[in-house]
């Protein structure tokens, strides 16, 4: 069974199953450590994620011995700064469930950012624990005595890393991420069984554009390859007053997305978002329709000082 590939929107929203192999999301935006760690600085305040995905929905497989699910992925984030915010940490929680294969994800991450006059400069790294299982007692072989059919779940667990580098400012960001550096291999100790978590290179670039004091414009390019091929997404999202949040994609040779989020609560702490792709292309192959939930709430901030209370001053 190929390997899902889920994909990303609002600060562009992105799918494309050429090659592609770790878990993206089309609300990355409200995450979007889950593009590479460095643009964990890019979100001013500390906050917890809860991400759900179902992918395909109603995709019936047919080469499973047993009915399966639909794809689905489920990520949960807790993304941290210190007080003046020139360091970033957090770790990322990812389970991945794609029928007769499994993954869970363990996704520490630290940054730090510097600033260079009106801009910033992010770098970042994250150690990561992977843990695969496969379920080859769910799959459907022509050859009853083929080597792979050894029947029952299988689990094996690897090391890998990642890193990130992040450019912005309040009108351009611009953003190139590596996964996969280590290329782990899983093979479930089968000597011709070669499933590799090959390298994978992303670039994200966003432009700001202010309309007005209520409305804002940002038209995103989310760009990924794995060295011999390669994906990228257009994306337009629009902000108005700080609250709605309203985009659109388009994802190459794949899918329309559209978008739909609200900020809730005094000083918009709790964000909700809702997204919608359509496959367009290889309809055929895959059930034309996916869907997406994500929920963020935003955590205090540490003061830098204190506020110092006098009679003759209220803060």
């Amino acid at each position: 069974m190929s390997r899902l590939l889920i994909f990303i929107m609002w600060m562009g929203f992105i799918f494309n199953g050429h090659s592609q192999q770790d878990p993206y999301f089309s609300t990355y935006f409200v995450n979007p450590v889950l593009i590479n760690p460095s643009l964990s600085s890019t979100v001013d305040n500390n906050n917890v994620v809860l991400v759900y995905r179902n992918q395909w929905t109603n995709y019936e497989p047919t080469n499973l011995s047993s009915s399966s699910d639909s794809p689905n992925t489920g990520i949960l984030s807790l993304n941290l700064k210190n007080r003046d915010k020139s360091l970033s940490f957090g770790i990322n929680l990812i389970s991945d469930n794609l029928g007769p294969k499994e993954f869970f994800n363990i996704s520490p991450y630290f940054g730090i950012r510097r600033k260079i006059k009106n801009s910033y400069l992010s770098i970042a790294v994250s150690p990561t624990f992977k843990s695969t299982t496969m379920n080859f007692g769910s799959l459907v072989f022509v050859n009853p005595a083929d080597p792979f059919n050894i029947g029952g779940k299988q689990t094996e667990s690897k090391p890998d890393v990642g890193v990130g580098l992040t450019y912005y400012n309040n009108k351009i960001l611009l953003s190139v991420g590596v996964k996969n550096i280590t290329e782990p291999t899983f093979n479930f100790g089968l000597n011709d069984l070669d499933n590799k978590d090959f390298r994978n290179i992303t670039f994200l670039g966003k432009y700001i554009i202010e309309v007005d004091r209520d409305l804002s414009i940002e038209p995103f390019l989310l760009v990924r390859s794995d060295l011999t091929s390669f994906t990228f997404d257009v994306s337009l999202l629009a902000t108005y007053q700080k609250k709605l949040a309203i985009g659109a994609s388009y994802r190459y040779d794949e899918a329309l997305v559209g978008f739909l989020g609200y900020h809730f609560l005094k000083k918009n702490k709790l964000f909700i978002g809702y997204s919608f792709d359509y496959v367009v292309h290889n309809v055929k192959a895959k059930a034309p329709i996916s869907h997406e939930l994500v929920v963020r709430y935003d955590l205090p901030t540490p003061q830098l000082k204190k506020p110092i209370r006098t009679p003759r001053f209220i803060y």
